[in-house]
């Protein structure tokens, strides 16, 4: 008898463990589901699948056997920065701006994967926001409303950035810098409205408005090299490309609306003696030959009774290192804006102010504690034009025989243009403008 009681209570006992092993296992195997159906695939054009978890829409799964934790209420929330004020919030909540912001506006089309992989564990506010600013970039307006609902009071959109939302949606203007003329603080705010300008420079360009693309392309390469992430050398090529096409009816056109001064030719006027008389004039005034012929379009003569147009805004270049980029300015507005290549690893650029002093065709090279080597000579790595940085220690900027350097450090620690864009440059900079050096 005592056999069998111990026989049955062994059955209970092996009964009761046997069932908790089952409902441990249970609960592995739906987690396991779960998961896979966080991870199927997205639903292309939409994108409405990656705001969709695996029970419906926002939903969250709880512990076994506890209630589901309840809502957040917006009083329950921190409360919202004012704008540009973004040093204070949780950016592990938010996600990565620095890193949303550099996709939005370098690389769009990559957003769908990063939502699916690195940006899936994102709250459903940020996605829809991420979305909402990618549609906008691309001028898909109607699309918008669908992923803006909620966003103005979720305590994961910050006021600046549910702004620029609205602000765009309403087709308002965007700019990538704030009202102090900075760069946008938030990253993400700062990449979302370069991707906006970059669609604002396309429709002005469509409609011909020559004036008011190149001054958003201009904000665009400066903003970048500003931008709290590494200059992306494939958008600025493509901004500065784009720029020189919208100059080309703008600053390069005697039509165009840029500041100036008009002069008439009269018997005997050179363009020699109307810059000498002008500059003698008005010594303020930073003009060369080849700016004036330039900006008026000029043929090979003058004509008696031709009234030619004088840019009056100042001149001067910028040299960003990090970037290695060189652009070209009047006033504040780039008009030329080409790589470059710079000092290589123990020969480096030194950052500076310069002025642009003696400007040389087909120059000579003159190394260091070396005879001169002759324009031509295999060994002269000058290119076709020199242009020469008063102030600095014999810097200066000048073409390449090997333009596949460019974007690299391989200079003796001048700053290296493709041929022919140093013979651009060479023909519109003035003596005595400012050549900026940054690091």
């Amino acid at each position: 008898m005592r056999t069998l009681i111990l026989v049955v209570l062994g059955g209970v006992a092996l009964y009761f463990a046997w069932s908790q092993f089952g409902a441990v296992d249970a609960g592995e195997g739906d987690e396991g589901q779960a998961t896979a159906l966080e991870q199927g695939p997205a639903q292309i054009g939409t994108l409405q699948s990656l705001l969709e978890g695996p029970q419906g829409e926002g939903a969250t799964q709880s512990p076994a056997g506890e209630a589901p934790p309840p809502a957040e209420t917006r009083a329950q929330a921190p409360a919202k920065e004012e704008a540009d004020s973004f040093d204070d919030l949780d950016l592990n909540a938010l996600g990565d701006p620095l890193r949303e912001g550099a996709l939005l506006v370098h690389r769009p089309d990559d957003l769908q994967g990063y939502l699916k992989g690195p940006g899936a564990g994102l709250s459903e506010a940020r996605k829809k926001l991420l979305i909402a600013y990618m549609l906008l970039a691309r001028g898909l307006h109607g699309q918008v409303p669908k992923y803006e609902q909620g966003l103005e009071d979720s305590p994961d959109v910050t006021p600046e950035e549910y702004t620029l939302l609205r602000t765009a949606y309403q087709g308002g203007l965007v700019s990538a810098r704030d009202a102090q003329g900075r760069p946008h603080r938030n990253p993400l705010v700062l990449g979302a409205s370069m991707a906006l300008v970059e669609r604002q420079a396309t429709e002005a360009a469509t409609a011909g408005r020559w004036a008011r693309a190149a001054s958003f392309l201009s904000e665009l390469v400066l903003v970048e090299i500003d931008a709290p992430w590494e200059a992306d050398p494939a958008s600025l090529e493509r901004w500065s490309s784009d720029l020189m096409d919208a100059q080309a009816s703008h600053r390069w056109n005697p039509e165009g609306v840029w500041p100036s001064i008009e002069v008439r030719v009269e018997p005997g006027d050179t363009l020699v003696g109307i810059r000498k008389q002008l500059v003698a004039e008005d010594p303020r005034l930073q003009i060369c030959t080849g700016l004036v012929e330039r900006s008026n379009q000029l043929g090979r003569y003058l004509r008696e009774g031709q009234v030619l147009r004088i840019p009056t805004d100042r001149v001067r270049t910028l040299v960003d290192l990090s970037a290695r980029w060189v652009f070209y300015l009047h006033a504040n507005e780039v008009v030329g804006a080409w790589p470059v290549a710079i000092g290589r690893v123990g020969q480096e650029t030194t950052p500076g102010r310069y002025t642009v002093g003696e400007k040389t065709p087909e120059p000579p090279w003159f190394p260091r504690g070396k005879a001169m080597v002759p324009y031509g000579d295999p060994e002269n790595p000058l290119g076709t034009r020199w242009i020469a940085l008063e102030g600095s220690d014999g810097l200066g900027l000048h073409g390449t025989w090997e333009p596949e350097s460019l974007g690299t450090m391989a200079s003796d620690g001048c700053i290296r243009l493709a041929n022919d864009k140093v013979e651009e440059l060479f023909e519109v900079l003035p003596r005595g403008s400012e050549v900026v050096v940054r690091p």
